[in-house]
């Protein structure tokens, strides 16, 4: 089987089990150089979240009314926050999947950087869920919402895109939201222990913001676009997208390739 077709098998894994074992199989091969790249590759749509088949998903709002509901009937708030970071890693689990079969012709490397992400993401899903579980629930208990898989769905057509808005965007304001629950955990007792696992994640998504960065930058000059068109694909797609109040996590943006003067913008943005 070739290496794209491999990656749609795992892409639409019908369970969490399924997708890490037939990933783990994957990539242990790919690491011995035994995938077959397909010539002439087309990718095909991809129309649904694999967790479509065991999550119930629903609109933001409406998960907000039933988390409030199951807060009512004593379901612990720490395990609906673990669910949604488990939902978060598993989706960006498939986007890292998705980064590997939708751009075909690539130099290997760039394969290689967006599997060894998705290992990474399937390291903190697991770790989450485990996490979860010791509360008694698991991954697919409580609804989702599809916000990442419709960015996915956005840039299926555009190598450029998809590194501007999957990791340079949504993924680097996720160091941001990160970053300002570490420093504000010290006032949430129940969330303190959670506090090791939280620094894990967020050192290692700075190493995907900073692929999706080299990437990024790697297909402007491929393209002959200045850098700057950054702004304009995340805000064609998200027109609020720096309309927050949220401070930004500068050193790890800096460490993950942003400029100084991008984040000026951002914060330039964040004020008009």
């Amino acid at each position: 089987m070739s290496f794209h077709a491999e990656i749609w098998e795992i892409l639409n894994a019908g369970s969490p089990n399924e997708k890490i074992e037939k990933f783990a199989k994957f990539y242990a091969k790919f690491c011995k150089n035994e995938v077959e790249f397909e010539q002439n590759f087309e990718p095909i749509p991809l129309e649904n979240p694999s967790y479509a088949k065991f999550a119930q998903i629903s609109q933001v709002k409406d998960i907000k009314i039933q988390n409030k509901n199951l807060k009512k009937h004593n379901v612990d708030k720490n395990a609906l926050f673990l669910h949604s970071v488990a939902h978060i890693e598993y989706s960006a689990i498939d986007l890292a999947l998705d980064a590997c079969y939708r751009f075909a012709g690539l130099p290997r490397e760039f394969y290689a950087d967006w599997l060894e992400v998705a290992e990474d993401e399937v390291r903190h899903f697991s770790l989450v869920n485990a996490e979860l579980e010791k509360m008694g629930f698991s991954y697919g208990d409580f609804s989702v919402h599809d916000g990442l898989f419709e960015a996915l769905k956005k840039t299926q057509h555009s190598l450029i895109e998809r590194m501007a808005v999957v990791p340079r965007h949504l993924e680097a304001g996720g160091l941001d939201a990160n970053f300002y629950l570490l420093s504000h955990i010290d006032e949430m007792p129940d969330k303190r222990p959670l506090r090791p696992l939280l620094e894990m994640i967020l050192r290692e998504e700075v190493s995907h913001v900073s692929k999706g960065d080299k990437w990024f930058r790697y297909e402007c000059a491929r393209l002959g676009v200045s850098s700057e068109c950054f702004f304009e694909i995340v805000m064609r797609h998200y027109p609020k997208a720096f309309k927050t109040t949220r401070a930004i996590n500068e050193t790890a943006r800096l460490q993950a390739g942003y400029s100084q003067s991008e984040i000026d913008k951002i914060k330039e943005l964040q004020r008009n």
